[in-house]
């Protein structure tokens, strides 16, 4: 007589069972999965039956809105993880630890860079180093502070970017956000006449958040102006237009 016990079988839901679970509605499940948010379920006969992949899956989208981001965004996102998910692999990173605010970081070795980045590390890692998408935290340990501008880096060297342009890019990025740290700390040194400091930093706090995303929404934005855009459908257009590239 077999000894050891059976693996547990996954959970299976219905529908109406997985939105009891993810406290949303049944129309707001539908919604998703109409916009691409939500992989269909396994069809038995007529019936949808969803399981940990989906309930994974809403609890994220909730995590993301809860961030600040719109459903359109958390759709792009997650597109985009899905076309580049090596990164993930790599450093065990999960979808929304590429975007949020408080990215955690993660420590990366040599080997794990060189499988990412084969045209900078390790030839030239110094001059990756330089452009702060990583830091050294060790003997031979290296740390990435932003997981979301090394998934850029590998995207631009994998589409074909030379790592010279690659490397000018990163600096410009550094350079750019040393100038808004310098601003704002140097308005943050300036208190006030009244102000304690508690408010100071609950200021300094709440306004981390808002400086990250606001940054990235105006850059965003000067990007778009620059291209011509008017709004996000137009982006395939003006980029065809950028290259002189027109629709067969």
């Amino acid at each position: 007589m077999p000894t050891t016990r059976p693996e547990p079988l996954p959970e299976r839901w219905t529908v109406d069972n997985l939105a009891r679970r993810a406290e949303l509605t049944v129309r707001t499940i539908r919604d998703y999965q109409t916009m691409g948010l939500l992989p269909p379920p396994e069809k038995h006969g007529r019936i949808g039956i969803y399981g940990a992949i989906h309930l994974s899956r809403l609890l994220l989208i909730g995590r993301l809105q809860n961030r600040g981001y719109s459903l359109a965004g958390i759709r792009d996102m997650l597109s985009s993880w899905s076309d580049g998910a090596e990164l993930g692999e790599v450093l065990g990173l999960a979808p929304d630890e590429l975007v949020h605010i408080d990215e955690p970081g993660r420590p990366a070795t040599v080997d794990q860079l060189t499988r990412l980045l084969p045209a900078l590390v390790p030839d030239r890692l110094e001059a990756l180093m330089a452009t702060g998408v990583i830091e050294a935290c060790g003997p031979d340990r290296y740390c990435v502070p932003s997981p979301s501008l090394l998934q850029l880096t590998v995207d631009l060297l994998a589409i074909g970017y030379r790592p010279d342009r690659t490397l000018d890019v990163l600096t410009t990025i550094r350079r750019a956000t040393d100038a808004v740290a310098d601003a704002a700390v140097s308005l943050y040194a300036d208190r006030p006449e009244g102000v304690d400091t508690d408010q100071l930093v609950a200021l300094a706090t709440r306004g981390r958040g808002l400086l990250a995303h606001g940054t990235g929404r105006l850059t965003i934005r000067a990007i778009g102006r620059r291209l011509g855009i008017e709004h996000e459908g137009s982006l395939p257009d003006a980029l065809r237009h950028l290259l002189g590239v027109e629709d067969r």
